[in-house]
């Protein structure tokens, strides 16, 4: 019994110890690159301050239009592929198939090149038509246009992604996403800068841009911001291409990380054909899921966008009675206003501080899917509930507090960070429902990916259709309302998210026989965030009045923090395998132990 009893202890161990330290690895690396494009908008928004407070709003919102025909087209090039990568080479790993390993490696390879190159000439020529008939916004065909070999790029980079991840080793993934983030800030930035000053010195003094010549003042800013984005957008693309680089040299210097004894011990692999007719089909219900998303998603920001462009034109009193002190009148008055980019560009600020959120759970789906798989192979129901149990656990301990910390400091944080008065207080009142809806929509990606880790992955497409199906008609009811218009975007995507989260748990918990610890995995986690949202509310109200209001939503954002740490401790939220994996973890798990603040 004592042996049963510690090879089942091992097993939970060994599962858990493996995911937090993939998560670990991906986390930190997840949290550098989303702070670094923060700070490339923040940037942004700044740089374009600079020659007019109009500018900062107009900029993210055609930076934010190039990346939605974007997603919909990389997501088609680069949404299911590496994910069955993942997936097809833990399962491999899992039943010693090394031979079959490689294999799928060497035929991801001319596949991702050959749907790269297809799908970068369909950026370029999908560009035109949705930035000029289906969003009404041309000055961002010029972004959109600088952005399309970032996808080439990326789908090169997720061959190496998908391959090392399925070993479980995250290291590779996260170098190349910090490089990644590095180059995009420095280039962008800089390419940013240059072009905007010297289009308008160039307008100033000769009336001219490059080879345009002007009707108006407006024209001329707006051709010349469009220019200077597409000019960031090009430090995104030679990012890409620098990210690709350093995993093509690793794979090239440090080998495939599979010893050449396994290889020799392994039995024959597949053959190309069965191996290739397992990764399509795999990879269609996965890719047909994440398309769905991006699919929704681009339709989602073209009904909104027209939206709020034909209440422009039927009602702008509405619009310009709301935010006539940030916009001048010709932004809401005529046939080319941009309020509905301006407005496009508040949301699209607010939504860069939720994906900072979403972002780190995206890698504790990607981290969670070798071991559930490994473990569902197996047939190890202690090991798989060890997993989810992990996964779970890490994401709702992340998200929670982050989401409520949005939500009760949503101007705060959105003056922290930005210096534009229009995307500070439109932004802020964006996010505050958006705080809440994170909670569901950083939680579903893990879920969905644990799913596609026991084999059923055709669900999440299904769940993904739901629940883009309900955002566009939810969001399309709610802005269409004058009196909310931008905000109602947000709160279709609450409405939907929560709905597939608590379908997509019951699916889990039905298909893998597994029944959560929620009081462990959740409730706990909720008991510290509620407590330290109160904190970080009432510390930023009382120290407003008296310090910076900088400072004073740091302290806030502090003193959060420890009460959070502290009542996790004091209810005795963490156990001792999940300590011993931070640095001087050993030495920690035996002083919390000392004091009965672990399990």
């Amino acid at each position: 019994m004592s042996k049963k009893y510690n090879a089942v202890a091992s097993a939970e161990e060994n599962a858990s110890q493996a995911f937090v330290k993939g998560a670990a690895i991906l986390t930190v690396s997840m949290i550098i690159v989303k702070i670094f494009g923060l700070l490339d908008k923040v940037i942004l928004a700044d740089i374009y301050s600079m020659f007019g407070d109009s500018f900062a709003s107009m900029g993210v919102g055609l930076y934010n239009n190039a990346y939605e025909i974007f997603v919909l087209i990389f997501t088609v090039a680069t949404g299911g592929l590496p994910i069955v990568i993942s997936r097809l080479i833990s399962q491999n790993m899992a039943e010693k198939r090394y031979k079959d390993v490689k294999l799928v490696h060497r035929l991801s390879i001319p596949i991702f090149l050959f749907v790269g190159l297809v799908c970068m000439l369909g950026m370029l020529l999908a560009s035109f038509p949705y930035a000029f008939s289906v969003i009404k916004s041309p000055y961002a065909v010029y972004a959109m246009m600088a952005l399309a070999p970032t996808i080439l790029f990326g789908c090169l980079t997720s061959i190496y992604r998908g391959y090392f991840e399925g070993q479980r080793n995250m290291f590779p993934t996260a170098v190349s996403e910090v490089v990644e983030a590095v180059v995009k800030l420095v280039l962008g930035a800089l390419f940013a800068f240059l072009i905007m000053k010297y289009g308008m010195e160039s307008y100033r003094h000769n009336g001219t841009f490059l080879f345009f010549h002007f009707k108006n003042h407006a024209d001329a800013h707006n051709t010349i911001l469009a220019f200077s984005v597409a000019g960031n957008i090009c430090g995104i693309s030679i990012a890409s291409f620098c990210s690709f680089m350093y995993l093509l040299l690793k794979y090239k210097i440090g080998g495939d990380g599979i010893p050449k004894q396994y290889y020799e011990a392994s039995v024959a692999a597949r053959s190309s054909k069965a191996t290739l007719s397992i990764i399509i089909k795999t990879a269609l219900p996965i890719v047909g899921g994440t398309l769905v998303m991006s699919i929704g998603s681009i339709i989602d920001a073209s009904i909104i966008q027209n939206v709020l462009y034909n209440m422009a034109a039927t009602n702008a009193d509405a619009l310009f009675e709301q935010y006539h002190k940030f916009y001048p009148p010709e932004v809401f008055y005529g046939e080319k206003t941009t309020i509905h980019t301006s407005l496009w560009g508040c949301y699209g600020s607010s939504l860069t501080l939720m994906q900072l959120v979403t972002a780190v759970t995206q890698v504790f789906g990607s981290s969670a899917m070798p071991n559930v798989t490994s473990a569902w192979t197996k047939g190890n129901k202690q090991e798989l509930k060890s997993s989810i149990d992990t996964v779970l656990k890490m994401t709702m301990m992340f998200t929670l507090p982050m989401a409520f910390g949005l939500s009760v400091l949503s101007h705060s944080v959105m003056g922290f960070i930005y210096s534009s008065p229009d995307i500070i207080n439109i932004g802020g009142n964006v996010l505050t429902l958006m705080g809440i809806t994170t909670i569901f929509t950083a939680i579903i990606t893990p879920i969905c990916s644990m799913l596609n880790g026991i084999g059923k992955v055709k669900l999440p497409m299904i769940l993904y259709t739901v629940c883009m199906l309900v955002k566009i008609g939810t969001s399309w009811i709610f802005v269409s309302i004058p009196g909310i218009n931008i905000q109602g975007a947000t709160a279709g995507s609450l409405i939907s998210y929560a709905l597939i989260c608590v379908i997509g748990i019951y699916l889990l918990v039905k298909y893998s026989k597994v029944t959560p610890d929620f009081f462990s995995t959740t409730v706990k986690p909720l008991i510290g965030a509620v407590c330290s949202s109160v904190t970080a509310y009432f510390v930023n109200l009382l120290l407003q009045p008296v310090v910076n209001h900088r400072i004073a939503t740091a302290l806030a954002i502090v003193a959060a923090a420890i009460v959070y740490i502290a009542i996790l401790l004091i209810i005795r939220t963490f156990k001792a395998e999940e300590i011993k994996i931070l640095p001087k973890g050993e030495k920690i798990a035996k002083t919390l132990e000392k004091l009965h603040l672990i399990g």
